[in-house]
C-alpha cells in the first residue's frame, strides 16, 4: 500500500507532464474494474431519482412539495455526513493500510454518504428555492451552471497547474486552510467569469463544441 503511495507522489512531483499522464491512465485502468459496480449501485440510482421528479411532475411543482425536500435535506445531509465521516475515519486509519478489507468498509462507507448526502443537497437547495428571497440569492450560480463542462475542465487545468511537478509543484506543499482557500477563489472567479461570458456568447467553449458535434455543423456563438 505505502508502495502505491510513494509511486503516486513521485508522479505528482517529479514526473513530467506525459508521465503523470500515463499514471493517472493506468490508475484509470485499475479503478475501472470498481466502476462499474461503483455506477449501477450509486450513479445509476441517481439518475432515476432525476427522472421520477421531472417526469412525476414534482420538479414543475416545487412548491407544493416543501416538507418532502425539508426532509430530503435534514435526513440527507444528516446522515451523509455520518457515513462520510465513519468511512473516512475507518479508511484513513492506520491499521486501514494492512488490512485491505477494512479500507474497502471505509470507503464503501464514504461512497455511500456521497449518494445520501447528494440526496440531502438537493433536497437543501429545493427547499431554499420555496422562498423567494433564496431564489433571488441562488441565481447567481446560473451562469456558472450553464458553463458546467467548461467549468468542470478549467478546474483540472487550474488545479494540475498548481499542484503537479510538471507545473506549480505545490502537491503535498499546501495544508488544508490554503487549499480551501484556493477553491474559494477559483469558484468566484469562474462566478465572474462565466456572468461575463454569457454576456457576449451564448454557450459556454466547450458547450459550444459539445454542441457543434452534437448537431453535426457550427452553431451561432455570439448572442445576436
Amino acid at each position: 500500500m505505502q508502495l502505491e503511495v510513494d509511486k503516486e507522489e513521485r508522479a505528482f512531483t517529479q514526473a513530467s507532464y506525459w508521465q503523470a499522464t500515463e499514471h493517472r491512465f493506468n490508475f484509470s485502468l485499475f479503478m475501472l474494474m470498481f466502476s462499474i459496480p461503483f455506477t449501477l449501485t450509486m450513479l445509476v440510482p441517481i439518475f432515476i431519482l432525476g427522472y421520477w421528479l421531472v417526469s412525476s411532475g414534482v420538479m414543475k411543482n416545487y412548491q407544493q412539495h416543501a416538507s418532502a425536500f425539508k426532509i430530503m435535506a435534514y435526513v440527507g445531509v444528516g446522515l451523509g455526513a455520518v457515513l462520510e465521516t465513519g468511512g473516512l475515519l475507518v479508511a484513513q486509519h492506520p491499521v486501514a493500510n494492512q488490512v485491505m478489507l477494512l479500507q474497502g468498509v471505509g470507503q464503501t462507507l464514504f461512497f455511500i454518504g456521497q449518494f445520501v448526502m447528494t440526496v440531502g443537497y438537493f433536497g437543501l437547495i429545493m427547499r431554499l428555492l420555496t422562498h423567494e428571497k433564496w431564489q433571488s440569492r441562488l441565481a447567481v450560480f446560473t451562469p456558472m451552471g450553464r458553463m458546467a463542462l467548461t467549468n468542470y475542465i478549467m478546474h483540472s487545468v487550474i488545479l494540475t497547474s498548481i499542484f503537479y511537478g510538471y507545473a506549480g509543484g505545490y502537491f503535498g506543499e499546501i495544508s488544508r486552510a490554503p487549499q480551501m482557500l484556493i477553491v474559494f477563489a477559483i469558484i468566484v472567479f469562474q462566478l465572474l467569469f462565466s456572468r461575463w461570458w454569457l454576456n457576449n456568447y451564448a454557450f459556454g467553449p466547450l458547450e459550444w463544441l459539445w454542441r457543434c458535434l452534437s448537431y453535426k455543423k457550427l452553431q451561432p456563438m455570439r448572442i445576436q
